[in-house]
């Protein structure tokens, strides 16, 4: 039982870390590594991580997920309607509907386009 209550503080810190700093400072190695000329967008380089980042740090694994459950909820009712008309036929997973979504970019609602390229 001792050993699991360290390993709980370093998940909980790490998880408020990633949620008081932003993507971009977490993962800053990582987003040097692989993701090079993406437009700095939450949601451009939460895809990019998604796509091609490999042996992320747990720091930006966590940082990752919480922003992709946070844009999630975000847009919902946003870009619900327009990943039912553009991406109905894709698996969700590793950023298959982001980047759907931004294949799609000048065809889908403003509040949606908003959400994918908020800063």
């Amino acid at each position: 039982m001792k050993f699991y209550i360290p390993i709980l503080f370093l998940f909980l810190n790490l998880t408020l870390n990633a949620q008081s700093k932003s993507i971009y400072e977490i993962c800053k190695s990582e987003i040097a590594s692989y993701c090079q000329g993406v437009t700095p967008t939450k949601a451009r380089i939460l895809q990019c991580l998604l796509e091609k980042g490999k042996d992320l740090s747990e720091s930006c694994e966590i940082a990752q997920k919480t922003l992709g459950d946070a844009m999630k909820a975000k847009s919902q009712g946003l870009c619900k309607e327009d990943v039912s008309e553009h991406c109905r036929w894709i698996i969700p997973g590793g950023g298959r509907i982001l980047k759907c979504l931004f294949k799609h970019e000048a065809e889908i609602s403003n509040a949606c386009n908003a959400i994918l390229n908020e800063p």
